[in-house]
């Protein structure tokens, strides 16, 4: 199983470039599980990040609460939780901004702030067009490309076995 995060503050444009994410490598005959971390409590509402991840072709959605999202994945992730994940090509995480994994930073519309961008940061993804294509050598990429955002999903993603 690979693992990819997309990570970013509230409102930035994280679940909405998931859902492309998935039904891109769905279409393109990948399996996908989600993890989702979040400082709220986890709700069956329809219309829930858990679920737009669902709806999207995600197999299998796996929830981690306030206590879990700056925390080594390996973890969280108990014997139960990681059989239903290791069936799937592709392990797609929201949030989680600690763990060392290639991830993409979800700006929205803000500025950068280059002490904020995580590590293991393969792309800025934005909402509109910057004056400049890069920062510290990191490419920032319109979250209109989503061909481009999933090739770097596929060609970065790190082996969940490879994970420290």
């Amino acid at each position: 199983m690979l693992v990819f995060a997309v990570s970013g503050y509230s409102g930035t444009g994280k679940t909405t470039l998931i859902e492309a994410i998935i039904k891109s490598l769905v279409k393109s005959g990948y399996s996908v599980a989600t993890l989702k971390s979040s400082i709220h409590t986890a709700r069956p509402d329809k219309g829930t990040d858990t679920w737009k991840h669902r709806k999207a072709g995600a197999s299998v959605t796996i929830f981690l609460g306030l206590d879990a999202r700056d925390s080594n994945l390996k973890d969280w992730i108990g014997p139960e939780e990681l059989e239903k994940l290791s069936i799937h090509d592709f392990l797609i995480i929201e949030g989680m901004k600690s763990i060392n994994v290639p991830r993409f930073w979800c700006i929205g519309d803000r500025d950068i702030v280059r002490d904020d961008i995580p590590m293991n940061t393969r792309a800025i993804v934005s909402w509109t067009k910057r004056e400049f294509d890069a920062v510290d050598g990191v490419q920032i990429i319109s979250i209109d490309c989503i061909d481009e955002l999933v090739d770097i999903v596929k060609t970065s993603a790190l082996n969940f076995s490879d994970i420290e």
